[in-house]
């Protein structure tokens, strides 16, 4: 039974500690340049809020690795922010990047949870989880009383509760279609609103990038997101269901960056990287089998995306190394 007065730190705990850090870390940079132009006051209300918990967040994960002889990761820090710059997004476009961004937090800190062993990091994780929770009802909550949030489908209720007794119920390739299920309708609907977003955040990224090869990395990573966008709205649209609104519009004119092209590129990773793992919830949750090809087109493309990213990561001296497990064969060697 472990001690909490000697316990170590597992892997799973340092791993969740080091990715909030570089997550809450950039995170900041991006909410600073969006609340020297949001002139919206509840907007300005809930971002204040957003900013204290990632501010908060970062001193107690400072004082759980440096218990344990770990330095503090690097990850992102003012010389990746300009500020008194020109505004690149809209109001509504901040908005929503903050919901997006708690919708991210509610499924990490979960997740975080069952992996940790020591109860001082679950009760930690716990607190973080129940303030990204209040941070998503509370975006939610604006959204809605703004007029700007959008529902995902209705559903009827059927007359009764019943089993499958047919094998039409997987088809998709050929023959009648059924209907899509209230399962496939909220992973699609979901995944769809993701890669809107993600297509508006990259071309943004793209609009002010500097470095030539950074742009056309982001190029392709647009042309990418805009497939992805139409796939998913075309499943929709077959079923004459309803689709959430395009975000491009809430971008503005600036070619002037807010930010360093090494935080650009750690956003879109992480939009990317986190793609994927929606994308396989909704191919694993969707038995009609003309969704499967769909979702593992997503994936591989997204895949190749990141193969792309890496490379330029790693050459241009971004991409800060996680804490590795001992070399033992190095050791052995003296």
């Amino acid at each position: 039974m472990d001690n909490i007065s000697n316990a170590k730190l597992t892997s799973a705990e340092i791993a969740v500690l080091w990715t909030q850090y570089m997550n809450d870390t950039a995170s900041i940079c991006i909410h600073k340049h969006m609340m020297e132009h949001i002139e919206d006051s509840d907007i300005v209300d809930v971002f204040k809020y957003a900013i204290s918990l990632s501010t908060k967040h970062l001193e107690r994960i400072k004082e759980l690795l440096k218990s344990e002889g770990f330095p503090i990761p690097i990850g992102f820090t003012d010389k990746d922010y300009m500020p008194n710059v020109p505004r690149l997004f809209s109001d509504v476009f901040c908005l929503n990047y903050l919901n997006i961004m708690s919708l991210h937090g509610c499924h990490g800190y979960s997740g975080a949870i069952t992996t940790s062993s020591r109860l001082d990091v679950r009760n930690y994780i716990t607190e973080c989880l129940a303030s990204a929770t209040e941070l998503c009802n509370r975006t939610k909550t604006v959204l809605q009383e703004k007029g700007l949030y959008y529902r995902p489908p209705v559903v009827n209720p059927p007359n009764r509760a019943d089993y499958i007794d047919d094998k039409s119920f997987l088809t998709g390739w050929f023959g009648e279609v059924r209907p899509l299920s209230c399962i496939e309708i909220t992973d699609i609907y979901f995944n769809l609103k993701k890669s809107i977003f993600a297509k508006a955040f990259v071309i943004s990224a793209h609009q002010v990038a500097k470095s030539d090869k950074v742009k056309s990395f982001l190029w392709k990573a647009v042309k990418m997101k805009k497939k992805h966008v139409k796939t998913f709205f075309e499943i929709l649209l077959a079923e004459n269901l309803p689709s959430p609104p395009i975000f491009d519009a809430e971008i503005t004119d600036s070619t002037i960056s807010p930010f360093s092209d090494k935080l650009l590129m750690f956003q879109v990773g992480f939009l990317f990287s986190t793609a994927m793992v929606y994308y396989g919830t909704g191919w694993a949750t969707s038995p009609r089998r003309d969704l499967s090809p769909k979702y593992m087109m997503a994936i591989m493309e997204d895949i190749k995306i990141g193969n792309d990213w890496i490379e330029i990561m790693i050459k241009n001296g971004w991409l800060e190394q996680p804490p590795l497990a001992e070399d033992r064969k190095e050791l052995a060697k003296g």
